[in-house]
C-alpha cells in the first residue's frame, strides 16, 4: 500500500503581523549556528515580544543562523492562486503574516544567479521557510543515530506532541519537529533539482552543483549532525545517481575539505560500524550499522519499493518487496588524503576515515530498473490509479493500478496481474477512484551523517565559520523514454476524486514541477487539496487529521 497523492492540513488559523529578531551565535563545540533559542523547547525558532501583547512573534519568525541563505531567495506562495506575496528577511528569518496552507520556495541560486534547485518543505502552519534548520543536543535518539541534526522546519500535529496546546504553528505552543521526532514527521527537506543543473552536461557525465551552505561556531571539537533530506529529479533527463561532497564556499571558489586539508574537521559518514544502543542515557556500541536495510542510504519509497514492515508498512511495496534505489559508497576527493584515522566521537568506533564524499554506485536490483529503468525525470512519472478508500480529500489514496503503456496492472504481489474489464468497470463507476501521478518514482531519499569541527574558515567574510554540502546529480547513460510515454491511459471516464472543481491555478501548480510531498511550479509550491478543502468548510475550528505515507 502506499499513499502518493498530495496531503491537505486542517488547522485553526491566526492573523500574524511582521517581527523580527536577531539569532545569537551559540558558543557549543562544533555546533552549527541554530535557533534553539526557546527555553524548554528544543528545535524552536521564533521568540515572542512581550511589549507587543497583540503579536506573537515566534510564529513569524523562521530559523535562520544555521543555513547560510547567501545564494537562497526564499519566497512565501498563497495557496489560493499559486502567486507570491509578502516578505522574507533573511537576516532575522522575520516572515509575512502566512493563512492555512500557504507556503514557501527556497530557490537556490548559482553565482549567475540561475536556479539550481527549489527546496521546499510543508504547508503553514505544518511548515514554514525557510526549509532547513539545525537542531543541537537532541538525547533522545536511538541506535548510535546523532543528538544533532539538520532537518526541515516542520512542527508537531496535536495527536504527536499529545497536547492540543503543543501542535501546530497556530497552536498557543507549538512544538517543532526534532532529530528524534517519531517516525513520518515531516522531518526531510525536498531539494527539487533543476534543469539548470544538466544543461550542457553529456550523457554519463556529472551535473553541476547545487551548494548549501551553513554557518558554525567555531568552539573546538567534532560533532556529527544527521542531514534529513530528499533528493528529487526534476532536471528533465534521467539520472544514474549523485554524488554529495563536503568543503568549504560556494560556486567557483568551493574546495573539498581534502584538498582544504581540513577533513580531520569536516567530513562524511554513511554511519557503517557507528550503531549501537542507549539504555538509561548510556550509549553501548554494538557495531551495527546506523542506517539499517530498510532505511537504506539512498531508496526510494518503501511503499514502492519494499518489503512490510509492521507498524509502518503494512504491506508490501506496491512494484516489488525489494528496496529500490542505489548503493553508497565513502571516498575521498583527492588522492593520498582522508588517510589519518579517528575514534568517533559518539560511538567511540576506532580507525574510521575522514571522507569528503559519499557517492552512488550501481541501482539496487529491483523492479524500478525493470519498469522504469534509470532514475525517472518528471516529465515521465508513470499514471496510476487512486483509491480514495475513507472519501476523505484531507488524506493520501492507495495506489491500486499503474499504466504500463498498454494496460492497466495491479500490484507486485498479484503478479502485476491486468485489471480485469469487471474490476475497472467497478472503479469507472466509483468517485473514489481517480486517476493522478506516481511522483514518489521521482523522489531518493538520502541517509548521511556530516562531522563538523572548527577551523573551517569563513569562505564568504561575514565574520562566521561555514562549510557547505554540495550536492551533484549524475547524468544517465541512456535518455530513452519508457514505454508509455506518449499513450493513452484508459480514463475513468467522469470520475474525480471528489465532485469539486479545482481552481485553474491550483490545476497549473499540481501539474508542474516541483518536488516531495509539496508540489512547485517556478513559483508556487503548495498542496492544492487545501483551497479544496476550504471550498467545502473542512478547514474547521480546532479540527487536525494527518495521515502519512
Amino acid at each position: 500500500m502506499t499513499r502518493t497523492k498530495p496531503r491537505a492540513r486542517r488547522a485553526t488559523a491566526v492573523n500574524l503581523a511582521v517581527a523580527g529578531m536577531l539569532l545569537t551565535t551559540s558558543l557549543y563545540a562544533g555546533e552549527i549556528n541554530n535557533s534553539n533559542n526557546t527555553a524548554g523547547l528544543l528545535g524552536a525558532c521564533g521568540v515572542d515580544n512581550p511589549a507587543t501583547t497583540d503579536v506573537d512573534e515566534s510564529k513569524t519568525t523562521a530559523c535562520v543562523g544555521a543555513w547560510n541563505l547567501d545564494n537562497v531567495d526564499v519566497k512565501l506562495v498563497r495557496t489560493v492562486d499559486g502567486t507570491e506575496f509578502g516578505t522574507f528577511d533573511k537576516a532575522t528569518g522575520a516572515y509575512s503574516a502566512m493563512a492555512i496552507g500557504d507556503s514557501f520556495v527556497s530557490y537556490i541560486k548559482d553565482a549567475a544567479n540561475t536556479i539550481m534547485a527549489k527546496l521546499t518543505g510543508k504547508v503553514w502552519p505544518v511548515g514554514e521557510p525557510a526549509g532547513i534548520k539545525a537542531v543541537y543536543g537532541d538525547t533522545a535518539t536511538k541506535n548510535g543515530k546523532p543528538q544533532n541534526c539538520l532537518i526541515n522546519t516542520s512542527y508537531l500535529s496535536a495527536a504527536e506532541t499529545g497536547n492540543a496546546a503543543a501542535a501546530y504553528l497556530d497552536s498557543a505552543t507549538p512544538q517543532p519537529v526534532i532529530c528524534s521526532s517519531e517516525f513520518q514527521t515531516h522531518k526531510r527537506f525536498k531539494i527539487a533539482m533543476q534543469p539548470a543543473t544538466v544543461d550542457g552536461v553529456a550523457n554519463g557525465g556529472e551535473g553541476k552543483p547545487i551548494d548549501l551552505l551553513f554557518n558554525v561556531a567555531n568552539s573546538g571539537g567534532l560533532q556529527p549532525y544527521q542531514v534529513f533530506s530528499k533528493i528529487n529529479n526534476y532536471t528533465g533527463v534521467r539520472l544514474k545517481g549523485y554524488k554529495v561532497v563536503v568543503g568549504t564556499g560556494l560556486g567557483a571558489s568551493f574546495q573539498s575539505a581534502a584538498n582544504l586539508g581540513i577533513e580531520n574537521n569536516l567530513h562524511i559518514s554513511l554511519g557503517i560500524a557507528e550503531g549501537g544502543t542507549k539504555i538509561s542515557g548510556v550509549f553501548t556500541r554494538d557495531g551495527s550499522d546506523i542506517f539499517d536495510a530498510v532505511e537504506g542510504l539512498a531508496t526510494f519509497s518503501h511503499g514502492l519499493f519494499g518489503p512490510q514492515q509492521l507498524p509502518h508498512f503494512p504491506t508490501n511495496g506496491f512494484f516489488d518487496i525489494r528496496t529500490a534505489g542505489f548503493g553508497v559508497v565513502q571516498e575521498c576527493s583527492k588522492a593520498g588524503s582522508c588517510a589519518t584515522t579517528y575514534i568517533d566521537p559518539v560511538s567511540g568506533v576506532p580507525g574510521l576515515n575522514p571522507y569528503d564524499t559519499i557517492k552512488s554506485t550501481t541501482a539496487l536490483p529491483s523492479n524500478y530498473t525493470a519498469l522504469f529503468g534509470d532514475w525517472l525525470p518528471s516529465k515521465w512519472q508513470p499514471k496510476g490509479i487512486f483509491w480514495d478508500f475513507d472519501n476523505n480529500p484531507s488524506t493520501d489514496a492507495d495506489l491500486v493500478a499503474w499504466w504500463d503503456g498498454t494496460n492497466w496492472r495491479k500490484n507486485n504481489d498479484s503478479g502485476s496481474a491486468i485489471v480485469s474489464d469487471a474490476e475497472f468497470k467497478a472503479w469507472q463507476a466509483d468517485k473514489l477512484y481517480a486517476i493522478d501521478d506516481i511522483e514518489d518514482v521521482l523522489n531518493l531519499g538520502l541517509n548521511y551523517i556530516v562531522k563538523v569541527g572548527n577551523g573551517l574558515g569563513d569562505s564568504n567574510a561575514d565574520g562566521k565559520e561555514d562549510f557547505t554540502i554540495r550536492i551533484i546529480p549524475v547524468v544517465a547513460d541512456s535518455q530513452v523514454a519508457p514505454s508509455y510515454v506518449g499513450t493513452t491511459p484508459t480514463p475513468l471516464e467522469g470520475t474525480t476524486p471528489t465532485p469539486l472543481v479545482v481552481p485553474t491555478a491550483a490545476v497549473a501548480a499540481s501539474s508542474s514541477s516541483g518536488g516531495g510531498c509539496t508540489t512547485a511550479t517556478g513559483n508556487a509550491p503548495f498542496d492544492p487539496m487545501l483551497p479544496l478543502l476550504a471550498a467545502l468548510g473542512v478547514i474547521g475550528l480546532g479540527v487536525r487529521r494527518l495521515r502519512r505515507r
